[in-house]
């Protein structure tokens, strides 16, 4: 995994319609030690709220992340796009995966000078 610098502030990409206990057991072994700021953009969001989201969230309150929820539908790389131009500060953009991420994406990113994270294979 690559070492993020402390104070990072994170987007975390999180595609609802798979989440599962593996996934947010890699996001706070991730992004949490390195993180006092995490804004989450779920995208597709299930109908009903989750118990693993919460569960997250909670964690999170209680390792002293303050945090920031959004949602949207639609393109994981274009939702991500539309939010690192609303939103300042961003250091890094943590995805389950960045392999699905297109090639356009990845380059977008790394253009705004953020940095990439998988948290599929985070240690």
């Amino acid at each position: 995994m690559t070492t993020l610098p402390r104070h990072a502030r994170l987007l975390l990409a999180l595609d609802g319609q798979t989440l599962n206990r593996a996934v947010l057991d890699n996001v706070l072994r991730a992004c949490v030690p390195h993180a006092p700021r995490l804004d989450i953009l779920l995208l597709n969001p299930p109908r009903e709220p989750t118990s693993l989201l919460s569960m997250l969230l909670l964690r999170l309150e209680h390792s002293g992340v303050d945090y920031r929820v959004a949602s949207a539908h639609g393109d994981t790389g274009e939702e991500i796009d539309r939010y690192l131009g609303r939103h300042r500060g961003i250091d890094t953009v943590a995805v389950v995966d960045a392999t699905r991420l297109s090639a356009e994406t990845r380059a977008l990113i790394e253009l705004r000078g953020q940095r990439l994270l998988s948290i599929a294979s985070a240690d």
